[in-house]
């Protein structure tokens, strides 16, 4: 375990290394000019446009380009914004805490209520409730996340006015607020993107959960254990629920970049200043240093996802042939 374990760690990190390689190769052949969102709408004559591009590296050949990312990732250097005109590794900083908050209770959420409701639906599959949840979830999963942070926002913000419609924390909260009222604004703050993502999100691990179940539920050792006069508790989540949860642990790791990456779209409706609003910005403007280093840092989320499931499902199967 512990070889195939410090195996399959380096290769994390290769492939991380490769995805990152190939993401600044790709932005850098993108059509478009980068010093435009460096210079706006001013009129410059070419000498300065010559002499800006020389300073910010806009017209270095790939190679260049490639070999100054290499050494400045070494030094955890990701560049300067264009439009910030800050260290893109600072403006990560700032915004990884806001992602990594909705982020988690979403996955927290998702999951934990998620596997419980497909085991539920699972062991109920011809009850009228079963068949309305999986419909109302199919329902919001076939939904685009913004349009549900719209909905929920003209309901809960607009019509009723019970919730913030965007932003981390109320402007005009008084400094000398106690810590209580700090937090209940940003709880108020965060019901509505978190409520999205979860609506969005939660059919998927129901649904899979639910398939496992299913077939685990008509295996041998179950109906010996009904047999057996095995309480239907017991028998729920010791004798479905446990074979059942390796398809919903390799599902998980495909998520864990959603502690990262949070949901541009939600995060953008919804004004959270979190990497997902941020990747949105430098997108659309075209903002080189901060689209590769968000990049990078999906890269690195999606292999370590990737490493914890494989890790997760080994302990899940002990009795799984190392390879």
């Amino acid at each position: 375990m512990s070889h195939w374990a410090v195996r399959r760690t380096a290769e994390a990190v290769a492939l991380t290394i490769l995805g990152a390689v190939l993401l600044v190769a790709l932005v850098h052949l993108l059509p478009g000019d980068p010093l435009n969102a460096i210079i706006g709408e001013r009129a410059l004559d070419p000498a300065t446009k010559a002499l800006l591009r020389e300073q910010w590296g806009v017209d270095h050949p790939l190679p260049v380009v490639l070999g100054d990312f290499m050494v400045g990732i070494t030094r955890g250097d990701l560049g300067i914004s264009y439009g910030e005109q800050r260290p893109v590794a600072t403006l990560l900083a700032e915004r990884l805490g806001p992602t990594l908050l909705l982020g988690s209770l979403t996955l927290l959420i998702t999951f934990t209520v998620g596997m419980a409701l497909g085991l539920w639906s699972a062991l109920r599959p011809r009850s009228r409730r079963a068949q309305l949840l999986g419909t109302l979830t199919l329902i919001t999963y076939t939904l685009p996340s913004f349009v549900i942070g719209l909905v929920l926002v003209w309901v809960f913000a607009v019509s009723w006015q019970w919730l913030p419609s965007a932003g981390l924390d109320d402007p005009l909260l008084p400094i000398d607020a106690t810590g209580g009222a700090v937090l209940l604004d940003r709880i108020r703050h965060l019901i509505l993107p978190l409520a999205t993502m979860v609506l969005a999100t939660i059919a998927v691990p129901i649904r899979q959960q639910r398939s496992a179940a299913l077939a685990t539920v008509a295996a041998p050792w179950v109906m010996a254990a009904r047999a057996r006069g095995v309480s239907p508790w017991r028998i729920a989540w010791q004798h479905v629920w446990r074979p059942a949860v390796t398809p919903v642990i390799t599902l998980l790791g495909l998520w864990l970049p959603l502690l990262v990456s949070g949901a541009v779209f939600v995060e953008y409706v919804f004004a959270w200043p979190g990497v997902g609003a941020l990747i949105a910005e430098a997108t659309g403007t075209r903002d080189i240093p901060v689209v590769i280093g968000a990049g990078v840092l999906l890269v690195a989320a999606v292999q370590l996802g990737s490493l914890i499931a494989d890790l997760l499902y080994r302990v899940a199967t002990p009795g799984t042939v190392e390879s």
